[in-house]
């Protein structure tokens, strides 16, 4: 859940904090007055793009800070990220002029990847435009596979790999199939560059290892003499004079901690400085200068930074040049066997891909189904009684290795959602059928499918029931109150029959002063909500029946 959000310089926001609590809280106000800038800032903080013409005007940066409940299913990315692990998670956020981003969790810098990562496991937000996505039937597999589900983040891993797989033997293919006139046309050119750069030995780093020899060789003298000089020095009694001050603290070292600490760190220098003088030994025992060998490292080091010169190359860059052109090579000296070996290894990844996206659609099946049935449950509660729901998926032909128009990012997967809401009418798309209120209704039932399966704290509803009225409305207001009895709750909302269901009702408004507008919050108690509801049921000019009104909706919610 959202412990509390805190927003500066954000739009006409200058310095705003708001505490939330359990259950449902309903935020009300006219339009203008910034609900939907509380939305904003909670989008930030789960991983939206920031802009920094969000920063209220004449700041330089806008900062918005969340303070969530921590949740064990999050060990997992702290770890992966290093994000210090304590009771709760604080996203802090700031956007600067200069269009730089500062985006942290618990006081460690991370990335905007890890940030949507981590949020999609705290809340689950819902703005105005979503109900929209349910009339584009391209995006349906998000309604499927949204449910922050392990076994279906392995699947869909173990599927993107595949398919990387598959892409990568698609391309050499083609590059094959492609590649034999052009190649047959440089072939003479081709093979110079390969004996050019393959006569120079490569292997990574060897320019900064030649570069080092040289060095060596260059400063032998003076290396042999510091050598020498170190070693003297050690060896005129430095070392003993080590063991010896170790010696004389440890008749004392039992009479404190301190003494014990210094005798310790004598005895390791001590150690340390024996072995340091072994091994300048070692080294001034195999010294040795050998001016042929000199020369050859320089005229080694001469041709290959030659080479990558001449090829505007690094020497991994020129070892990578290298493995192309003898493929080309060999398309040209052993043409039919490089593409059946080849194709072979693009059928053998074809296969592992086929098999992967076969997996992850039928486990896919498995999740509609149960959710054909929640939905319908749901719509039953939601004044739709007589929905009829159905998920399709479509049938795919893998009867082609070489037809890889049918992998996707994601699968192969493209679900219709077909939909009847009445007795003896057949099911139809779901996006040709159903009118703005239904589709609010619908998209409602998937919410509450995301709060029973516990996956998210926090659920914002941001006027998710436009196009509703009457007897609906105080269903969608149950069955939000429903969902926030075990998923915190925020609801942005027009309907007095919404607003007075809410266990705690905040209102937002503007105020103007010193010629700028500030945007407010406040808690309302029992008689500014009913005057709040009253002015929704009637407009500014209140009525007895419309303070009495709101007193029943509150009493009876």
């Amino acid at each position: 859940m959202l412990y509390e959000l805190s927003v500066k310089n954000f739009a006409i926001i200058e310095d705003l904090t708001v505490e939330f609590a359990p259950g449902m809280t309903v935020l009300t106000g006219e339009t203008g007055a910034g609900k939907s800038l509380i939305i904003d800032t909670i989008s930030l903080l789960l991983g939206a793009r920031a802009d920094s013409d969000m920063i209220r005007y004449n700041e330089k940066y806008a900062s918005i800070t969340g303070v969530f409940s921590y949740d064990s299913s999050l060990d997992e990315y702290l770890s992966k990220y290093n994000i210090p692990k304590l009771d709760k998670i604080t996203i802090h956020r700031e956007i600067y002029d200069n269009s730089r981003n500062v985006l942290k969790i618990n006081g460690a810098n991370v990335t905007l990847v890890a940030l949507k990562q981590i949020s999609q496991r705290l809340a689950d937000l819902h703005i105005q435009n979503d109900t929209y996505k349910l009339f584009n039937p391209d995006g349906y597999l998000e309604f499927i596979d949204n449910h922050n589900d392990t076994k279906l983040d392995k699947l869909l891993t173990a599927y993107s790999k595949a398919l990387y797989d598959y892409n990568s033997e698609y391309k050499s293919y083609e590059k094959i199939l492609k590649g034999q006139k052009t190649t047959l046309e440089r072939l003479d050119f081709i093979k110079y560059e390969h004996d050019e750069i393959e006569a120079l030995g490569l292997y990574p780093e060897i320019d900064t290892e030649l570069s080092e020899k040289i060095a060596k060789l260059s400063n032998y003298d003076m290396i042999f003499q510091s050598l020498n000089e170190g070693y003297q020095s050690l060896d005129n009694g430095a070392i003993d004079s080590l063991y010896e001050a170790a010696k004389s603290l440890e008749k004392i070292e039992g009479l404190s901690s301190e003494f014990s600490d210094f005798k310790e760190r004598l005895m390791d220098s001590y150690y340390i400085c024996e072995e340091i003088h072994d091994q300048i030994s070692h080294q001034i025992s195999s010294l040795d200068y050998d001016e042929d060998e000199l020369n050859m490292y320089i005229e080694s080091l001469n041709e290959i930074n030659k080479c990558k010169e001449k090829y505007k190359k690094t020497v991994p860059e020129l070892i990578d040049y290298l493995k192309e052109i003898t493929i080309e090579i060999e398309m040209v000296t052993n043409y039919d066997e490089v593409l059946k070996e080849s194709l072979a290894s693009l059928n053998k990844a074809y296969s592992t891909l086929k098999d992967r996206s076969m997996v992850l659609t039928s486990y896919r099946k498995e999740i509609a189904r149960k959710l054909e049935g929640f939905i319908i449950s749901e719509c039953k509660e939601l004044d739709l009684a007589n929905t009829t729901f159905k998920i399709e998926f479509n049938e795919v032909d893998y009867s082609n290795p070489l037809d890889k128009s049918i992998f996707m990012e994601n699968g192969c997967d493209k679900p219709a959602f077909l939909i009847s809401f009445n007795k003896g009418e057949p099911l139809k798309p779901l996006h040709k059928v159903a009118s703005g209120g239904e589709m609010s209704r619908i998209m409602l039932a998937f919410k509450a499918h995301i709060a029973k399966m516990g996956k998210v704290g926090l659920m914002v509803f941001d006027e998710i029931d436009t196009g509703v009225s009457g007897s609906t409305a105080k269903k969608i207001a149950i069955k939000m109150h429903e969902i926030s009895k075990s998923t915190q709750v925020l609801c942005i909302t027009h309907l007095p029959q919404v607003a007075a269901i809410g266990d705690i009702h905040k209102k937002i408004y503007k105020e103007e002063e010193k010629e700028r507008t500030y945007t407010r919050i406040k808690e309302l108690d029992f008689d500014s909500r009913v005057m709040e509801i009253a002015t929704m049921l009637s407009g500014d000019a209140l009525s007895v029946y419309a303070l009495e009104h709101a007193k029943e909706l509150i009493s009876g919610k």
